[in-house]
């Protein structure tokens, strides 16, 4: 009967970590270790991670993004627009698992990286859609009461963050919530399809 039981608990932790991507749903804190308590970088909202393994009550996770050469602290969404995946502290020192040279010419200093973290367990989800969703409701209903709400399409993806602080005050958003509605802005912007 032990056997069994052992056998699903294993068979269940596998199936639970086996590369399904999950994502982030508030700003978390970096650290390069699962016993560490200096931060070394920060996770913003909607990143995609994939959970490696779960090591003293922490997740080992894999981190995707594009970075510019010598400026390996910003990890970005897209080579091409300055989405934050992470920001990395200048004295931190992640495993690099992947770097690859982007192959387009106007883009050549901009690498693929793949680093490898540690996240407390908190405040994530499989389902990104339910976090584009609320990231939508609190655009719709703060930025929609002094005018209309801007169409998500109508900016480019680096102007977004611009126009969100420049209103930011005037709304009930939290500055953490903030962080994912311009995820949100940015990942749907008329410069991102």
């Amino acid at each position: 009967m032990n056997k069994y039981v052992m056998f699903a608990l294993v068979f269940i932790t596998t199936s639970l970590f086996s590369s399904e991507d999950w994502y982030v749903g508030s700003v978390k804190n970096l650290y390069e270790n699962s016993k560490s308590s200096d931060i070394k970088g920060r996770l913003l909202p909607t990143s995609k991670i994939e959970v490696l393994d779960e090591v003293d009550g922490r997740y080992k996770v894999k981190i995707s993004g594009f970075a510019k050469d010598k400026e390996e602290f910003a990890l970005y969404y897209s080579y091409k627009n300055r989405i934050l995946v992470a920001g990395l502290s200048k004295t931190s020192n992640f495993d690099v698992v992947s770097s690859k040279k982007v192959e387009v010419k106007e883009f050549e200093n901009f690498k693929k990286l793949e680093i490898i973290a540690f996240v407390d367990k908190d405040n994530l989800t499989k389902d990104l859609n339910s976090l584009y969703t609320k990231a939508d409701e609190l655009y719709k209903n703060n930025c929609g009461i002094c005018h209309s709400a801007h169409d998500k399409k109508e900016f480019t993806a680096n102007l977004w963050p611009s126009v969100m602080k420049s209103m930011l005050s005037r709304t009930a958003i939290t500055k953490e919530e903030n962080y994912l509605v311009v995820q949100y802005l940015q990942k749907h912007a008329k410069d991102m399809e």
